[in-house]
């Protein structure tokens, strides 16, 4: 399996493809980024690992932001996606390592990826319900960037990815990042994919249930204690906004 960490990977990829879209088209995506960008503006947005992708035109002809800081790990994508811009002054691309980011602290209203974090799951999809030191520190380290970046007064970051929340969320849900977490679904017309948007907006408190994941004491989502033997685990995803709402997921013990 290719790493899609490394940056070689995508400095290769780059060299030959002009246009790739995560998730399918970006318009599936405009019920909720509506919600969010359509009625109060952006001034500044920032887009983590843009690669080829019309995201940030797509949300600038939107009217979600009025100024676009497009980032990527790949150099090879960068001339390309400058050459490629129609407003020259508005939408810009530079090389970032969102590992490290060397940028102003609480200075964007929007933060947005779109399958960007997910790259950083690659490999770790058998470990998901007992995650390594290594993975939860690795994203730790991009989510403490990523919450300081973010203008203190309800700056917001949005992750489009296809983990599912009972995987994900124990990741968002931590004090020190401050903000809440909102949760949107989001299929194709025929409903063969499913993905999900994450909202996270800086200077909210976490609701109960978010502070009871990070305290360990959540029966919604959690993590499993590496020393835990259970023969069938379940859990309830409940989404935000409809409490009837369930999944239950079951995992067979097979050792």
């Amino acid at each position: 399996m290719d790493d899609l960490s490394k940056q070689s990977y995508w400095n290769k990829r780059f060299l030959t493809e002009d246009s790739f879209e995560w998730f399918g088209n970006c318009s599936r995506l405009y019920p909720v980024l509506d919600l969010y960008l359509k009625s109060s503006p952006s001034f500044i947005l920032l887009h983590l690992g843009c690669g080829s992708s019309s995201l940030a035109e797509e949300m600038y002809n939107r009217h979600y932001c009025h100024l676009i800081l497009n980032v990527d790990y790949s150099f090879a994508i960068l001339d390309k996606r400058r050459s490629m811009k129609k407003n020259p002054c508005l939408i810009d691309w530079f090389a970032v390592d969102i590992r490290a980011m060397p940028l102003r602290s609480d200075y964007f209203d929007t933060i947005i990826e779109k399958g960007t974090l997910d790259v950083f799951f690659v490999g770790h999809e058998h470990r998901l319900w007992n995650p390594s030191e290594e993975l939860k520190e690795k994203i730790d380290l991009i989510l403490t960037q990523i919450s300081q970046c973010l203008r203190s007064d309800s700056g917001r970051f949005i992750s489009i990815s296809f983990q599912q929340p009972h995987f994900r969320r124990p990741f968002l849900a931590k004090q020190k990042y401050q903000w809440s977490i909102q949760v949107h679904s989001v299929s194709d017309g025929n409903e063969s994919m499913e993905y999900f948007v994450y909202v996270m907006t800086k200077g909210e408190q976490m609701n109960e249930e978010d502070r009871l994941l990070e305290e360990g004491k959540s029966t919604k989502w959690y993590w499993i204690n590496k020393q835990e033997t259970l023969r069938q685990i379940t859990t309830n995803y409940v989404d935000d906004h409809n409490d009837q709402y369930l999944l239950n997921i079951n995992i067979e013990d097979n050792e």
